[in-house]
């Protein structure tokens, strides 16, 4: 061989060691080590990021709809982590949000973000007040948010996995310290980090944490080509395509498959679409509604001269009605009322929707 060639022994060595646990996720193989920068191949990761980063595609899409902005999650990047390393990166101030799933894959599965960017997300959703610090309100709310998004990324992993996968109700803890965690079981973990982009608001990262054993399930499923194959009578198994038999039949001889063509209602007869099933999706989830009595604007130099028993004048005159505001926008107005010993807010006129659009314009 010349210099710098391999032999032959040498190429069937390396052949060899390549074969002997290609889709090893860390911590098998013989070796007792978890250690995460060998956790993941390359193509193993993009993988793992191809298919969680589409379910949360679509969970970009829901918790839009429910902040009333645009929102979207992009640049997933998955990589192996022990349960100690993520403790050490994620384990204080951070809010982490868990589910336990079962069906295609069973165990917990965590999401975490930084407190200051969930204060930021709670914030839009109680009339767009935001703090660095988050107080149990605005847990509750981040947590009714945040549960319709989680849902959806359940069912579509579920859907991509070949298989139902049911989540439980998510809970939601406030992580000061590393103990406060909530991560799935194991020593070995799957970190998918994505960037999380809502308008008006920027862009903060957000952690996806699966077990090992989960995220070996995904692998399987992408390496195996989705759904793998369909089984037939006689044993036999046609790879798949597209949900379609590849190479038009059985082949060598086999009876050809009987195939007929697909009947489609015609567009001009068919009914309009209901939204009412998706909307029933976040029926339970909770809004802030906001009463104005009224706006003003000072110089700072006025504001810094407030005490006790200043009286600031308001744009509005004695008598006039009130506005109700939900996340911001002006959706009704009322006059106020006592109920035993609460003031209470008697609706008196729904704003339409062009006055809502002449009020955000103003």
């Amino acid at each position: 061989m010349g210099e710098g060639s391999l032999s032959q022994d040498e190429i069937d060595a390396l052949l060899q060691g390549a074969e002997d646990n290609p889709f090893d996720l860390g911590g098998g193989g013989g070796s007792s080590s978890d250690s995460s920068a060998e956790g993941l191949s390359p193509i193993d990761r993009d993988l793992i990021s191809d298919m969680i980063g589409s379910a949360f595609q679509m969970a970009g899409n829901v918790l839009g709809t429910i902040l009333a902005k645009n929102s979207r999650f992009s640049n997933p990047s998955s990589e192996s982590r022990t349960s100690s390393e993520i403790a050490g990166e994620l384990g204080s101030n951070t809010v982490c949000l868990y589910t336990q799933v079962s069906g295609a894959f069973n165990g917990t599965v965590s999401l975490i973000l930084a407190q200051e960017n969930a204060a930021k997300i709670a914030g839009i959703m109680m009339g767009g007040h935001s703090a660095g610090e988050i107080d149990n309100a605005q847990l509750q709310t981040l947590k009714d948010c945040m549960s319709p998004m989680l849902g959806t990324v359940t069912a579509q992993l579920g859907m991509k996995l070949g298989g139902n996968l049911a989540g439980s109700p998510p809970e939601i803890v406030l992580v000061n310290s590393p103990g406060d965690l909530k991560l799935p079981e194991g020593q070995s973990l799957v970190k998918t980090q994505f960037s999380l982009n809502i308008d008006g608001v920027g862009s903060f990262k957000a952690s996806y944490i699966i077990s090992k054993d989960n995220a070996q399930a995904i692998l399987d499923i992408s390496k195996g080509g989705g759904m793998g194959g369909m089984n037939i009578p006689g044993g036999m198994n046609v790879p798949m395509q597209g949900g379609m038999p590849m190479g038009g039949g059985y082949g060598g001889g086999q009876p050809q498959v009987g195939i007929k063509g697909v009947n489609f209602p015609s567009l001009a007869t068919a009914g309009p679409a209901s939204g009412n099933t998706n909307l029933n999706l976040l029926m339970d989830v909770q809004m802030a509604l906001t009463v104005e009595l009224g706006r003003t604007k000072m110089y700072i130099k006025d504001i810094l001269g407030l005490g006790e028993g200043s009286i600031i004048e308001l744009d509005k005159l004695a008598g006039e009605p009130v506005d109700l505001l939900v996340n911001g926008k002006l959706i009704a107005k009322g006059e106020v009322v006592v109920i035993d010993e609460n003031f209470g807010v008697r609706v008196t006129d729904i704003v339409s929707p062009q006055e809502r659009i002449k009020s955000d314009k103003g």
